[in-house]
């Protein structure tokens, strides 16, 4: 299992990689979950974030095959929390070059939305795949906003985020949360993953140190 950085939608490199990914979100949001979101002609579930050069982590198995997926942007830039949330948390704005926004945590589901095998090992690598994302390129913390069915997935990951906001009540409730990157958290997802050394591939591992200076 390992992390791949995709910047951008890079569809000359990544063409195969990104439809899994993008069909996966459309399993996920809309049909499992019900959200309404956009789905594009190709049967992509795509927003308006995907167009202005996020960073992808995609989780993958040994033989390349899309396990789970998320989105990175910079606080600096338009972000869900500025655009979307910012109302629901009393016009909090979290804005840095050293604090990016994490979007669409997914991981993989077969045709019938039902969530695969593995869940727990695609969230950790996708969990390390951020904190190490993070101390290569020194990002110091990451931001989210999550409903309460994520908040014991990410316990169990090893990296629980702190808490800063709550808007709603009950099912209806979404939180925003700040994960610090650093090295005890690393150790920490890496526990809770069985997981061993970097679980970025090489040329990812480059591209994370590359990444403030690049974006």
């Amino acid at each position: 299992m390992k992390i791949r950085l995709v910047k951008g939608m890079d569809l000359n490199s990544n063409e195969d990689l990104l439809d899994e990914m993008f069909r996966a979100r459309k399993r996920l949001f809309a049909d499992r979950l019900g959200w309404d979101v956009t789905i594009d002609s190709k049967g992509w579930e795509i927003d308006q974030y995907d167009p202005i050069n996020p960073l992808y982590l995609i989780c993958t198995d040994e033989a390349g095959i899309h396990l789970g997926s998320l989105r990175l942007l910079p606080t600096t830039g338009d972000t869900m929390l500025r655009d979307v949330f910012v109302s629901a948390f009393d016009g909090t704005i979290i804005e840095s070059p050293l604090i990016w926004e994490c979007t669409r945590f997914c991981i993989e589901s077969d045709k019938s939305g039902q969530v695969q095998a593995g869940l727990h090992q695609a969230t950790t690598a996708l969990l390390l795949g951020i904190c190490e994302t993070g101390l290569r390129s020194g990002i110091r913390q990451i931001v989210g906003v999550f409903d309460r069915r994520m908040i014991p997935i990410y316990r169990r990951g090893g990296w629980a985020p702190d808490i800063i906001g709550e808007s709603g009540s009950g099912r209806d409730a979404v939180y925003l949360g700040v994960w610090d990157v650093t090295e005890e958290y690393a150790a920490s997802i890496r526990s809770a993953g069985k997981l061993e050394g970097s679980i970025l591939d090489p040329e990812s591992r480059r591209r994370a140190t590359n990444l403030l200076s690049a974006a």
